[in-house]
């Protein structure tokens, strides 16, 4: 009986890193607000305008980069011509 019990106490705080998976609701790991950029995939990085009062990195893709992490932080990747591949938090 005490193993059932614990079982069940290890697995509540997994339970609220369960993504919401309704439809429409909001992404919790965009902490950066990179679906609001998400048209830019596909474009030339020198093209495009981006807001000055942003935390934004720009990679281009394998480049290495600090490990450090600011969630707010958007980082856009692209390739070698500035085509943008990816954008992702951190």
């Amino acid at each position: 009986m005490k193993y059932f019990a614990l079982m069940a106490l290890a697995a509540l705080p997994l339970s609220a890193c369960i993504a919401d998976e309704t439809p429409g609701a909001a992404d919790p790991t965009d902490t950066c607000g990179r679906t609001g950029y998400s048209s830019l995939v596909g474009s030339n990085i020198a093209a495009v305008t981006l807001p000055a009062d942003k935390t934004i990195r720009v990679l281009k893709e394998g480049q290495p980069a600090t490990m450090d992490y600011l969630e707010q932080r958007l980082n856009i990747e692209t390739d070698e011509d500035g085509i943008i591949l990816r954008l992702y938090c951190g």
